[in-house]
This record gives C-alpha cells, structure tokens and sequence, in this order.
C-alpha cells in the first residue's frame, strides 16, 4: 500500500507516441473515454501557469484513460466566427457528450450559450437546453446519466438549476446575496460552490454545500468545507458517498490541493488526497469511485492527471505544452 502522503508518479514517456496517433473519433471506440477542454498556450490570450480560467475560443479534446489515441474532438472555429466551447461531460456508454457553446470566443461568457449533445462519433447533435436571451454554462452531467446542472445566466441574474427527480430545481444561495455555481449532482443531492461578496483586497471566499431534497422538494443543506478558503470545483461519487473538491486551505490560502470526503462517517474529516507545492483542481471521480482525474500545473504546465484513491498511484495523461488542458471527466 502507498501512502498518500508519499504518492508514486508514473510519467507517461511514451504519450508523445500516441499524440502522433491523434485518431479521429470515428476510426477508434473508445472503451473509457476522457473528455477535456483546450485552451491555446500561445498568442496574446496564453494561459500562465498560476490559474487556468477563461481564454476565450477552447476546444474540446477525448482520449482513453490511460492517455492513448489523444485526438482533438471539436474545434471552437476561428476569427469573428469562433466560438467557446465549455466544461464537456459524457455520457456512461461513451457515445455522447454533452457542452456549454457560446456564440462568441472573444466575449466569452458575456454572451449567449446553449447546451448541446453531440454523438461522439458521428457528430451529430441537438440542442438540449436552452433559454432565450441567457447563458447555460458549466453543465454536469451525474455519473448515472439522470441527472444535469448547469448554471444560467439572464441579464447579470445567475441561478444555478439542477434536474433532480424530472423537474427543474433552483439551488438557491444562502445568503441571497452569495453566488452558487459549479454543481453537480448525485441520486437527490446536489454538490455546489457558494461565494460570497467578494470586498477589496479580500480574496475569495468560497464554501462548498451539499443540498439534499426529498420527495415533497424540501431541501437539507450540510457544509463541506467553510467559508474561510477558496473551496472550488466539487465533484461527487456516483453513488453519493464521496466529495472531492479543490482547495488552498491545506497552504493557508496559497495553491490549491484535492480534498477527499467520506460522507457516510459524520466524523470523518476531509483527507488531503494531493502532496505538491504546485495547483491541483477539478477533481472528477471514476464510475467505481476509486479514481479521480484532476488537471495540475505541477509540470510548469496544465496538464491532466488520473490518481487511484486506495494506491495513491498518479499518472500523467497528456504533456503538450502547446495547450492549457483542463476540466476532464469520464
């Protein structure tokens, strides 16, 4: 057994094979696809090292989980007609995925946005939400395939919707005045991000809450992790047993490490899943629950990463220095 405090790295050598590969999607099946973003790390919107955020104009990229026939999956376009594509989930099978695209790259998320379903291989696709005059981002897709949150913005007014038990839900802030985001969902829970009002010089202040409905749509809300760190970026385990989400709490407010929560033990306390001086973020468990994918600049530059829990075996899944990667799920 590896402890996690000294967790065994597997550099992936040979990726520079299969990213000579580069198969389109409809010359493999994949049998456990990785769905991620591309940002372009060149030109005047080059990502830094510090904090992968909004480029404008991403694309989005599908590989196997062990980092093989790496093959670029939709590109956003170029010049006035280029879009942003945003946060790709995919389905269970393999056969379909689903993204935020917004009309334009260089407003970005100042602009309109549908979500889409696209065929992973055939290209084919449908709109799937969408709202006149408004922006349906960060959408995730539960692990299950039942279940969608997405946020929506209309004219400066965000919400934060998730589709628990067929209906549409609004997650509200507690307080009001905080701003929810980044949800995804498991059987009728809800993982989210709550802000608060940022002040001058302050910093983020960003607590992750578990809401739970009933039947009748009462909601219980339990606090992962408080307000005093920037806690972002939660992602839970299929069955609802498990958080992980990212966090500077571990380095007093510096770079980011993974959290691990075991939900079912009320006295569990979250377990530091990451050991690196570097950013590690948007952690996304495996459909067993014993993998997570997360991107980290511990290269010097974003890349994806796949950590078996129980080991604590890491492997590197992509190493192009050309792209920001980032935001993966399978």
């Amino acid at each position: 057994m590896i402890s996690l405090n000294h967790l065994l790295v597997i550099s992936l050598s040979f990726l520079s094979l299969f990213s000579c590969v580069a198969l389109a999607a409809d010359e493999y099946h994949y049998v456990n696809p990785v769905i991620f973003q591309r940002f372009d790390n060149t030109g005047p919107n080059a990502a830094t090292p510090d904090i992968p955020g909004f480029y404008g104009g991403a694309s989005i990229w599908v590989m196997e989980s062990n980092g093989s026939y790496l093959s670029l999956l939709k590109h956003p376009g170029s010049g006035s007609a280029a879009k942003h594509l945003d946060h790709p989930s995919i389905t269970s099978d393999g056969q379909f995925f689903i993204y935020a695209e917004f009309e334009n790259a260089e407003i970005g998320r100042e602009g309109i946005a549908r979500l889409y379903k696209e065929n992973l291989y055939t290209g084919e696709r449908e709109v799937l939400r969408e709202r006149s005059n408004c922006a349906l981002h960060h959408a995730a897709l539960s692990l299950d395939d039942e279940v969608l949150t997405y946020t929506q913005e209309c004219e400066g007014v965000n919400r934060l919707l998730t589709e628990i038990a067929g209906g549409i839900t609004a997650v509200h802030p507690i307080p009001a005045s905080a701003r929810v985001s980044n949800g995804v969902s498991a059987n009728m829970s809800v993982v989210y991000q709550n802000e608060q009002r940022s002040h001058a010089g302050s910093g983020r202040a960003i607590a992750i809450i578990l809401s739970t409905f009933d039947d009748q749509g009462n909601r219980t809300d339990r606090t992962i992790a408080d307000w005093g760190f920037r806690n972002r970026r939660a992602a839970i385990s299929i069955d609802g047993a498990s958080v992980a989400w990212q966090s500077n709490s571990t380095t007093g407010g510096g770079t980011d490490d993974i959290l691990l929560l075991n939900l079912e033990n009320s006295d569990a306390a979250a377990k530091k899943l990451t050991q690196h001086p570097a950013n590690d973020g948007h952690p996304w468990f495996s459909r067993d629950g014993n993998s997570l994918l997360f991107e980290s600049d511990r290269t010097g530059n974003w890349e994806i990463f796949k950590l078996h829990i129980p080991t604590g075996v890491l492997i590197q899944l992509t190493d192009d220095p050309s792209y920001v990667s980032t935001r993966p799920r399978w």
